[in-house]
């Protein structure tokens, strides 16, 4: 059993003692407060918000889209506009189908503003769902619109974000990276989602080089190579690093040589380890930048392409596998679950 950090232990006690709603709700304020959410709201008077004495074309023209909503349902936005650390892929990914989700079972609209560090939509489109909102469709009046948080997987976060909404606002705007969908991933992110034409182009790309029975071998290393930069996370030594590299290619080996002729595709957060590993016959791996999207200022969004790809693809494999060192503790990745629970493909993890 992992031991509790000081933190952990406080707010386990306190859960015992004044309830998961009471301490969760602090926890959330807390949050909120801490990562300045509330920041860049503002109150207008009615005078203003009915038009008079405007002097500001915009603050016109929000007005007006108010107005013209204020007949409509209440909207729940998901938000990843660089305000704190929004999650990997996965993570996004997964908060955006729960918030969705949670909005198709409360009768609320449902919109996406990803922003950070690139607009969504230029690598996935809207399918069954529009969900694509313009940034002066958003409203920072403070009666209009509020901040509301998800982050912790612990607690029941369905009731927490019941909680935190009410009748009076019209827009509610969530950070969240929690997964609230148990088995339906698929479901919502298939409603959400589909490849944009540059991402599309790229699976046929890759699919023509996998051919159509391949497998899916995935590896996170984080920084121990010292070659993908990731919050603070640090390098191995030279020798531990070489040490993980063998380990991990001796795997993707291991795999050939038990399997047939069909491809392997291996995916990995380390250029180095990709550049090895695609030496080995019959692997296969993605072009691209290795970057993590909570750590990459580019805004170009073909810089993350790599990664949509990749998952893309996993779930289109006939299985996908999941290395595990215990001795360097490689990062146990959700990337490759996720993916694979996207096309209902068989998935484990190798441990080592």
């Amino acid at each position: 059993m992992i031991p509790l950090t000081p933190k952990e232990a406080v707010i386990r006690i306190a859960r015992h003692v004044l309830g998961e709603e009471r301490v969760h709700d602090h926890l959330i304020k807390r949050g909120i407060k801490l990562r300045h959410l509330r920041d860049d709201y503002t109150e207008k008077s009615e005078s203003d918000f009915n038009g008079i004495n405007r002097e500001a074309d915009e603050n016109r023209e929000e007005c007006r889209q108010l107005e013209d909503s204020s007949n409509k349902r209440q909207v729940l936005i998901y938000m990843a506009d660089g305000k704190w650390m929004h999650g990997g892929l996965t993570d996004r990914l997964r908060g955006m189908a729960s918030a969705y989700k949670f909005a198709t079972e409360h009768n609320l609209d449902f919109k996406i503003y990803h922003t950070s560090p690139f607009l969504l939509q230029e690598i996935l489109e809207p399918n069954k769902v529009n969900w694509i909102i313009d940034e002066k469709q958003i409203s920072k009046n403070c009666s209009v619109a509020k901040p509301v948080l998800l982050y912790r997987e612990d607690f029941n976060n369905d009731s927490a974000l019941e909680r935190q909404l009410d009748k009076t606002h019209q827009q509610f705007h969530l950070y969240s990276c929690v997964d609230t969908l148990g088995e339906k991933f698929a479901e919502y992110f298939n409603d959400l989602f589909k490849p944009s034409q540059v991402l599309a182009q790229e699976l046929i790309h890759y699919e023509s080089l996998l051919g159509t029975n391949y497998s899916a071998f995935s590896f996170r290393f984080q920084n121990k190579l010292g070659d993908f930069k990731e919050f603070t996370f640090n390098e191995l030594p030279s020798a531990g690093k070489q040490k993980l590299l063998n380990a991990a290619l001796n795997a993707i080996k291991r795999e050939i040589a038990t399997g047939s002729q069909n491809k392997i595709l291996v995916t990995a957060d380390s250029p180095t380890f990709l550049a090895e590993a695609e030496k080995l016959p019959n692997v296969v791996t993605v072009k691209g930048k290795s970057i993590h999207i909570d750590f990459n200022s580019s805004k170009k969004a073909t810089d993350y392409l790599k990664a949509f790809t990749e998952f893309f693809l996993i779930s289109k494999a006939s299985s996908a596998k999941l290395y595990r060192n215990r001795k360097y503790k490689t990062y146990p990745s959700n990337f490759p679950k996720y993916a694979a629970s996207l096309g209902n493909v068989p998935y484990e993890i190798i441990e080592e």
